[in-house]
């Protein structure tokens, strides 16, 4: 099966687990396209959608954004996953575990996940902890609070809960 996985993202982070879903696919048998949403991508010649960004300020980035809106009614008929790579996934963060313990249950998808799940066939959404440095926090307070939170520099993304995820997407695909 022709499978788009399409990302946008802000340093990188995204792009990564975009590529260990995309080359989980392609082991499974299925030709994957990669496809950066910082150019146009055509939805129409794929079976299915895995569509992915990094959150700022709660939100998927714009691209995504204009993405999703584009290619709605598109999506509406093919089976989708989603996910979000963002300060607090799933399985992992880069705050302090208590701290993130008590934010997961108040997260919320963001506004076009949420719009998507209610709109498109999407069979699954994800969220994954990142990796961050130092500069790429906004200023100094961004960077104190950040670290009173716990927080903690580095990769902070989980890969077996990705490569789970994607074992998730080919078992559905196989059953399409």
């Amino acid at each position: 099966m022709k499978v788009l996985v399409a990302y946008t993202t802000a340093y990188g982070a995204t792009r990564g687990v975009a590529e260990r879903i995309a080359q989980r696919l392609t082991e499974a048998g299925h030709e994957a396209d990669l496809c950066d949403l910082a150019g146009p991508v055509d939805p129409s010649a794929h079976a299915a959608v895995v569509l992915g960004s990094s959150v700022h300020n709660g939100q998927w980035l714009a691209p995504a954004a204009r993405f999703a809106d584009l290619h709605r009614a598109h999506l509406a008929g093919k089976p989708a996953w989603l996910f979000s790579v963002q300060t607090v996934g799933t399985t992992s963060a880069m705050i302090s575990a208590r701290l993130a313990r008590w934010v997961r249950p108040k997260m919320k998808e963001p506004k076009v996940a949420a719009t998507l799940r209610a709109t498109a066939n999407v069979r699954e959404y994800r969220a994954f902890a990142g990796a961050i440095e130092p500069e790429q926090w906004p200023g100094i307070v961004g960077r104190v609070v950040f670290r009173l939170a716990g927080g903690r520099y580095g990769d902070h993304r989980d890969w077996a809960d990705v490569d789970a995820f994607a074992a998730r997407i080919i078992r559905n695909i196989d059953g399409l």
